[in-house]
């Protein structure tokens, strides 16, 4: 770990994002007469553009990842803890840091003006090459931190995917999509409030969540 050690707390999940798109072509007649300057050649060239599918007007529903990430309690727990451990390590990484090296230039010092005998110029070495595994130790638990935040911010976003599975079974959307307040984290540049079920989602979620807490709190 160093001075400029950062963990990555925000999660952001992408549940789907689904943008159709609708092509319309048109053409001519038989009796359209062909432009000035066209011959049968010419006209024979042109590519035949098929027919556009024949696609039924689909059910889309939209879910406010912003609001997910600030209001989702599951989140929140991790994002907090991940916040407090962090903190800690951070700290205890700079104060022992810093004194590490205070403490060493004061021995190198010493050990240059003669002031310290052999043995207590190796008794130095050894306490100074302790300290310095304490530190690589803290870098290691800072590099598990990362890896547990990474793990909880997947099954976060399973959780947020099943659950909406199950939520859809009832509501048969035929596409549930992921919109930011943020136009360079999304796709869908403008949304119509009446199709917004972010609130519904994060209801659910959390009383699931607070059911499961419950459940391995008795255990």
């Amino acid at each position: 770990m160093n001075k400029n050690v950062s963990i990555i707390l925000n999660v952001i999940l992408f549940i789907a994002v689904g943008v159709l798109f609708y092509f319309h072509f048109s053409s001519c007649n038989d009796g359209c007469a062909a432009p000035a300057g066209t011959n049968d050649s010419t006209m024979a060239s042109k590519p035949v553009v098929a027919d556009p599918k024949d696609i039924k007007a689909s059910k889309i529903v939209y879910v406010n990842i912003d609001q997910l990430n600030e209001k989702y309690q599951f989140l929140k727990d991790i994002s907090d803890a991940a916040k407090s451990e962090h903190t800690n390590l951070q700290g205890q990484y700079q104060s022992k840091g810093e004194k590490l090296q205070r403490d060493y230039e004061e021995f190198q010092q010493s050990a240059q003006g003669g002031l310290l005998s052999d043995n207590q110029i190796n008794t130095k070495q050894e306490e100074f090459a302790k300290r310095k595994e304490d530190l690589d130790q803290l870098q290691m638990k800072a590099d598990a931190l990362m890896e547990k935040i990474q793990a909880q911010s997947m099954q976060a976003m399973e959780n947020v995917k099943n659950y909406i599975a199950e939520y859809n079974k009832k509501s048969n959307y035929d596409f549930v999509v992921a919109y930011s307040d943020n136009p360079g984290t999304t796709q869908l540049l403008l949304a119509n409030p009446a199709y917004d079920i972010t609130n519904e989602i994060i209801e659910g979620l959390n009383a699931q969540y607070t059911s499961e807490k419950a459940a391995k709190g008795k255990k």
